[in-house]
């Protein structure tokens, strides 16, 4: 503690009052108030109804350029009444180890009739086809079509998977034991993974960070103000959403469970850095006015970068061939710009109304003496201190063997992997691969002009790894054929055998179209490819330079956003031991090692830049040295607490049954802990300590400051 001037353990300065910005803020507190409650009130039933107009057909996800993309589009023209018209199968499959019986043939085909009446009772449900016997016998499969509009696509599937297994579990109710049945398909498989309430995910986050707060302010009423800001950041982020899906933006379920979380954790960051600052100047300022004020004006310009750094990496995402991570960037933004909003205005508002007894039973006084420093995290500082090289060298060993992790890291684009457990769609697709063969789960769709359509036949027949060709129903003027692989269609050989077929339709039967499922995964991994390579300097170049901005430095910002990369590196890596060696989850989407990077690279660099912008404030009065150790003392205990709720409001993505989303929210919630522990405490301050005064360049913030170490 000997760095740190005599003066700095107690802060003993009376600045002026704020005049007649504090006069302002208490004219408009009320009025604000007010606004933001009708605000929520009317936009509450809209942002309600979001879930109404997201999209997670195949389509989201897809290149306009790809040639599934073609097909679904053909496929929709098909049924011109309905806008993005989504078609689903349901796969009724049923089977005994030994061969099917009599009786178990009975069985099934009175599940078929079943199935059958349901049609014109349940919305989109259509006509089940004929039935297939397995080759080895021990086995038969009809399917039926579930039609629905893209933007109601979930709840029709629902309510025809949920009528199709009371039907089938009834008809073959009396079946000898050993019979096995299941509901499977893509519809099935849409309806098991769909995403659990968005009121459960928010209560949820709302539980975590409520009980955070109080750990914090120790209050049995302060608590309350961060919440209710981000509960109306929330419903303004939804509401926005709403109208812009409405306007055509591709708004899957997953953005929407980000948006959750996203504005949740960002709005209770924001607060609990805008009040550890109005705390501090309540004891410099006799009016709660001049208090807020100078608040504001201190914490305004780093919480304006932070969600800057956000919000231009979300928007980078603009650049993206997928449509959900193009339709992802808005989404992301508009939830970080109505945290910033809410917490800017509506807290401060509800702070300025309930005055210093919002801190009860401990409000801070005017002229009152505290330390604002932590004796822990004076005391790391110190230690970070007296060896920085040594230290900052150890926390990169140490990150960098957390990135041995990513050794192991498989993309895996099969639907089934994104369910967790044994759900009823996936107990039905591993017996429709056993008996049917393993391309059976997801068949190619084959779309060829009329004049090449005995071509295009012939080469699917003559193509390695095609099992069979089977012509289907014409789509427009267009040819149609089901294409079944010998592999798993969703292998590296089953998208092999994709783009094998791909090239020799090209060269024997021109004008020919690939799609279905696989094809459609197919694509969406090349494209999540490109839109990597593009989007990760290009996220990095925006972080940097709002960073430069802020701090008025080259040099600073680049160290920033090296560790926060560094430390985005091994929380994937640590993330992925922990997808695969304890939770038994097969491999990653590939997109979302993108979601993944975007919000860690941009959530990360906040907590560094809450540090360093208060470690250049510092270097006004001390040299860097000094101001590194005084920073971290300062700001060490708001921005831990800070990071355990944006990382606790993730975790909570966990409980949602879509393996993709699990992944999102624990990946995000190890990177935060890991930059706010580790990152922020030991490694940039190690730099900023072993670069010296060097680190602001090319300015210089302490010039003139005659107090050197």
């Amino acid at each position: 503690m000997s760095d740190l001037p005599a003066s700095s353990a107690r802060q003993r300065r009376r600045p002026a009052p704020v005049g007649r910005f504090g006069r302002t803020l208490r004219w408009l507190s009320w009025p604000v108030l007010a606004l933001w409650v009708l605000a929520i009130i009317v936009l509450h039933p809209l942002a309600g109804s979001l879930y109404k107009v997201t999209n997670d057909t195949a389509a989201a996800n897809l290149p306009s350029s790809a040639s599934s993309t073609r097909v679904v589009a053909m496929q929709e023209a098909q049924h011109s009444s309905a806008r993005q018209v989504q078609t689903d199968t349901v796969a009724v499959v049923v089977a005994r180890k030994g061969g099917l019986t009599a009786a178990d043939r009975t069985a099934v085909s009175d599940a078929r009739a079943a199935v059958g009446r349901l049609v014109g009772r349940v919305d989109g449900l259509a006509a089940p086809g004929a039935l297939r016997r397995a080759p080895d016998g021990q086995a038969e499969v009809f399917t039926a079509d579930v039609t629905a509009p893209a933007l109601n696509e979930t709840d029709i599937d629902t309510t025809a998977v949920r009528a199709a297994r009371r039907a089938v579990g009834h008809a073959t109710r009396g079946a000898d034991n050993g019979l096995q049945t299941a509901v499977t398909g893509q519809a099935a498989v849409t309806v098991d993974g769909g995403s659990t309430s968005q009121n459960t995910l928010l209560l949820t986050a709302l539980v975590i960070v409520a009980l955070v707060l109080l750990i914090v302010y120790r209050s049995m009423l302060l608590w309350v103000f961060p919440l209710l800001g981000a509960l109306g950041g929330i419903v303004v982020a939804q509401a926005t959403t709403h109208g812009l899906a409405s306007a055509g933006l591709t708004v899957s379920s997953l953005s929407t469970s980000i948006l959750i979380v996203l504005a949740f954790g960002a709005a209770s960051d924001y607060a609990v850095l805008l009040i550890h600052r109005y705390r501090t100047e309540l004891r410099h300022h006799a009016a709660a006015e001049d208090a807020m004020a100078a608040a504001l004006r201190r914490t305004l310009p780093t919480l304006g970068a932070s969600a800057g750094t956000v919000v231009g990496a979300m928007l980078c995402l603009l650049a993206a061939e997928s449509a959900s991570l193009h339709g992802l960037g808005p989404v992301g933004a508009v939830a970080i710009a109505s945290a910033l909003l809410a917490q800017t205005t509506f807290l401060p508002a509800m702070l300025l109304v309930s005055g210093r007894a919002a801190f009860w039973p401990r409000p801070p006084r005017a002229g009152e003496l505290a330390n604002e420093e932590s004796r822990y995290w004076s005391a790391i500082g110190v230690r970070v201190a007296s060896h920085p090289g040594r230290v900052g060298l150890a926390a990169v060993v140490l990150l960098g063997v957390a990135c041995v992790g990513l050794v192991t890291l498989r993309t895996d684009n099969n639907p089934l992997a994104n369910l967790k457990g044994q759900p009823e769609s996936v107990v039905g697709a591993r017996l429709l691969a056993e008996h049917f063969g393993a391309g059976a789960i997801g068949p190619l769709v084959l779309l060829a002009p009329p004049h090449e359509a005995g071509s295009a036949a012939a080469t699917a027949r003559s193509t390695a790894d095609v099992a069979g060709v089977a012509p289907g129903t014409s789509v427009g003027s267009y040819a149609d054929y089901s294409v079944t692989l010998s592999v798993d269609p969703y292998s590296r050989r089953g998208f092999a055998a994709v783009v094998n077929l791909r090239r020799r339709l090209d060269r024997d039967a021109p004008g020919s179209l690939v799609g279905g499922d696989p094809a459609v995964q197919y694509d969406i991994t090349q494209a999540a490819g490109r839109d990597a390579t593009l989007l990760i300097p290009l996220v990095l170049v925006v972080i940097f330079i709002v960073v430069a901005v802020l701090l008025q430095a080259l040099l600073a910002p680049l160290v920033l956003v090296l560790t926060t990369a560094l430390s985005f590196a091994a929380s994937f890596g640590l993330a992925n031991l922990l997808w695969r060696y304890a939770l038994g989850y097969p491999g990653v989407e590939a997109q979302l090692p993108l979601f993944i990077f975007v919000f860690l690279v941009a959530l990360g660099v906040d907590y560094n830049i809450f540090l360093a912008a208060r470690i250049r404030e510092e270097t006004h009065q001390i040299d860097t040295r000094r101001a590194t150790i005084r920073g971290l003392a300062v700001t060490g205990g708001v921005i831990t607490a800070a990071g355990i709720i944006l990382a606790g409001t993730f975790a909570a993505l966990a409980q949602q049954p879509a393996v993709e989303v699990t992944q999102v929210g624990t990946a995000i919630a190890i990177g935060v802990l890991l930059d706010t522990l580790v990152a922020r405490t030991v490694l940039v301050p190690a730099a900023f300590l072993a670069i010296g005064e060097r680190v602001w360049w090319p300015s210089r913030p302490g010039a003139g400051n005659e107090l050197r170490h």
